[in-house]
Formats: structure tokens, C-alpha cells, sequence
């Protein structure tokens, strides 16, 4: 089906997930009992983008399809391929209609939570697939004619997208007391973005790129490995230190901050005050003090009802209480 430009921003899916002239990020500062910091004058914020967008994901799937429409990628495309853990493959198959797709193929890896890939496959026109080597076959599937591969490990308007639009989120929310921010990272994308605009609007900000510790799994962020073998945005540009965070402790902090912010932020939000927190600590009593006044934060990319299955499997009744 051929569709138009004029089409596609009048649809209304498109425009209920289009961030451009949104305000969708919201910060909500921890409580002083979750706030190791308060001592020292430093507030801890939790940035919430999930509330007016289903997941932070959506930011980025928006930009990216749209860059690729225009500049005639999906001529004589019928099927989208997107490898994902659940929040791309989401965006992309409520908006694959909108651009005129008629299938889309969710490659997804055989550790996502069951209530991830019951909403995925209740969508119409998707085909999901669970299989070990996610972005191989969805590479290979995508070579077929009158297919294409939406490849958020590889594509610079996932960067741009979070440059253009969170970024200045992160900015509108908490202005010029903000000296450190934290975001797990999957594809490098959020984080890489973000920080290269907190870079240009000042210098001074301390960027954190946090990821899953060695060998480990934390559902939506991937591993230095993981990384290594699919990811090519040049997200170190942007990143001034990258911090590795337990499984267990992701899931611990999550399941913490559902004491403290509303709604529930899910186990990468968990991944990314971890880090952040390990960074401050590393500063030591002079450095903390010269914080004063200053906001640390840290982005909570989805919400964690998601993965109360994986909640409860991980962690003992008490932990995390």
C-alpha cells in the first residue's frame, strides 16, 4: 500500500506518538530514605518517559521511520523486520501500518516476559519470533525482496532522535541545576543522544552510560559483549564513563524505586540509579559536597509492570522492600 507524507502526519497514531511539540518527560525526585546523597544537598531524580509515550522507545522509532519514508527506503517494502527486547518492536508495529506496511516480523530473544509478547502478538499484521541470535535473523529475513530491517543498533536517527527531543526534555525538567545523568544502555542510543546535546548546551555535565555487568542479562540493556557484537553508534562521543551494574541489583534498586515514584519504572531504571549511585559514591565526601544544590538523574526508559514474572523469579519476598 502507498501512502503519502500527508497521510502519515495526519494519521492519528502518528501524532499520538510523535514527540515534536510534546512535553512527555517528567522528573520525580527520590525521597530522602532512597536518596543516599541528601547529605549532601544532592537531589536524586527519576526521569519518567512513560507517561506520555508507552516507553522511551517510541522517541526514537518515530525519527527513525520517518527518516527512513523520506528518503525513499521503503519503496516496494511490504514487511519490517525490527530486532528488539519488546520496546522498539512495539513502536515499530503500531506505526509499520501508518507507513504503509502490511507485516511486520518481531525478532525477539527467548528471555522476554510473557507479557511482553502477548501484546505483540494481539497486534494484527505481527508475526513474532523468539530464537537465540536475534539480530542475525532478522538480518537474514530482511534480505528477502520486498523486505526491510529496521536496525536501531545501527541507525543514526536513533541518536538524533534523543538529541532532538529528549535532550532538550531532560533540560525543560530540570534546567541548570542538572550536573550528572545516568541511562542504561541497549543500542547506546538514548544516552549517546542525550548526552550529546547535554554536551553542546554545557560542557560541564557528567554523562553516565550504565550496562549489565559481564555474563549478565538485564531485560532492554545489553552487556559490554552484547554491544560489541551488534551495536555501531558512536555513542562514546557522547558518554564520559560507562559503569557495569548486577542483574541482581537492577532488579533490587527497581523494585525500591516502586517505593518511592509513580508509576513503577522497570529494571533498566533500576540499571541506570544503580550506576549512578556507584558514580557519586566514587566522588568522595569533597566532591559530593561541591554537588550542593545540583540534581544527579538518572532515566527510567519503561514501566516495570512489565516484568513482575521476572520480579518475582529474581528476587526473594523481602529483597528489595
Amino acid at each position: 500500500m502507498r501512502v503519502t507524507i500527508h497521510e502519515i502526519v495526519e494519521h492519528p497514531i502518528f501524532q499520538a506518538l510523535n514527540p515534536q511539540g510534546k512535553q512527555f518527560l517528567e522528573a520525580r525526585r527520590l525521597p530522602k530514605r532512597l536518596n543516599r546523597f541528601a547529605q549532601y544537598g544532592i537531589e536524586i531524580a527519576a526521569l519518567i518517559t512513560f507517561k506520555t509515550f508507552p516507553h522511551i522507545k517510541t522517541v526514537p522509532v518515530v525519527q527513525m521511520m520517518f527518516d527512513d519514508f523520506t528518503n525513499g527506503l521503503y519503496r516496494d517494502k511490504r514487511r519490517i523486520w525490527v530486532p528488539s527486547s519488546g520496546n522498539t518492536a512495539y513502536a515499530v508495529a503500531r506505526l509499520a501500518p501508518v507507513f504503509g506496511f502490511e507485516e511486520t516480523v518481531v525478532v525477539l530473544s527467548t528471555d522476554v516476559p510473557d507479557s511482553k509478547t502477548g501484546i505483540l502478538k494481539a497486534l494484527a499484521s505481527v508475526n513474532v519470533l523468539q530464537v537465540n541470535n536475534v539480530a542475525a535473523t532478522a538480518a537474514e529475513g530482511a534480505e528477502k525482496p520486498g523486505n526491510y530491517l529496521l536496525d536501531q543498533y545501527s541507525h543514526r536517527s536513533n541518536l538524533l532522535a534523543h538529541e532532538l527531543y529528549t535532550g532538550p526534555e531532560v533540560v525543560r525538567v530540570l534546567g541548570d541545576k542538572l550536573s550528572v545523568i545516568a541511562g542504561a544502555m541497549g543500542s547506546g542510543g538514548t544516552i549517546g543522544g542525550v548526552g550529546r546535546f547535554l554536551k553542546n548546551w554545557s560542557s560541564k555535565t557528567v554523562v553516565l552510560g550504565v550496562r549489565p555487568a559481564p555474563g549478565e542479562q538485564v531485560p532492554g540493556a545489553r552487556n559490554k559483549k552484547g554491544m560489541d557484537e551488534v551495536v555501531t553508534l558512536p555513542w562514546e562521543r557522547s558518554v564520559d564513563a560507562v559503569i557495569e551494574v548486577s542483574r541482581k541489583e537492577s532488579f533490587i534498586r527497581m523494585r525500591r524505586l516502586w517505593s518511592g515514584v509513580e508509576p513503577q519504572p522497570g529494571p533498566t531504571s533500576g540499571l541506570a540509579w544503580g550506576g549512578l549511585e556507584h558514580y557519586l559514591e566514587s566522588l568522595g565526601p569533597q566532591k559530593l559536597e561541591g554537588l550542593r544544590g545540583k540534581v544527579a538523574a538518572f532515566i527510567c526508559p519503561d514501566d516495570g509492570r512489565f516484568y513482575s514474572e521476572r520480579t518475582t523469579g529474581e528476587l526473594d519476598p523481602d529483597q528489595g522492600l
